[in-house]
């Protein structure tokens, strides 16, 4: 039987926001946290990475039965919450057998962009799944138990490309325009991106 979870890397300091939180921008009636945690949490178990405990975004994933996981400012780069994460989910439920990883700043990614990759871990259990849209490889990437150990090792900002590179059993999962690349740091991204849906 397989097991997968959502692991949402929300620790990150939006330092290019000039003072506002990117994770908190609205889209639709919603901040960007809150709805891709909800798309995430509605297809099953999920953890969440926090800068540390009562940060403002804990508030907005008060409504939600998910597991949050406190950097308490050691380092809040990506490699340090993918490595944080993964033990945590080690150490709360050893069934386990594959971990979804999603930057939180990716406001194209939904439901139904989730629950491919559980489909897809039930068909290729021991395979890296890794999403491709239109302008190449990007997130969420699904990397099955036997990476686990190399990703808790994993340090700083210095991401999981190193292991996806030397892995020989790696599968894509293709989606259209830029759902799997598309992130916006800057005011100016938001504003562009809004832009561009209003028309």
């Amino acid at each position: 039987m397989y097991k997968c979870v959502t692991l949402i890397l929300s620790a990150g300091y939006s330092t290019r926001m000039r003072g506002a939180d990117k994770l908190l921008e609205n889209i639709d009636g919603m901040t960007q946290l809150y709805r891709i945690a909800k798309a995430a949490a509605e297809n099953g178990d999920t953890y969440i990475t926090l800068p540390f405990r009562n940060h403002p975004r804990e508030e907005v994933l008060a409504p939600m039965s998910i597991t949050k996981i406190y950097l308490d400012d050691k380092n809040t780069g990506m490699g340090s919450s993918i490595a944080e994460g993964v033990k945590n989910i080690q150490s709360e439920d050893v069934n386990v057998t594959g971990i979804i990883i999603i930057p939180a700043d990716m406001p194209l990614i939904d439901y139904n962009a989730i629950q491919a990759f559980f489909t897809a871990h039930s068909k290729f259990p021991q395979s890296i799944i890794q999403a491709v849209d239109d302008n190449g490889p990007g997130h969420p990437v699904l990397f099955p138990r036997k990476y686990f150990k190399d990703l808790m090792m994993l340090e700083k900002e210095i991401g999981g490309r190193g292991i996806i590179k030397k892995s020989k059993n790696t599968k894509v999962l293709k989606f259209g325009g830029s759902v799997a690349t598309l992130d916006l740091d800057t005011p100016e991204d938001w504003e562009t991106w809004r832009n561009g849906r209003a028309n």
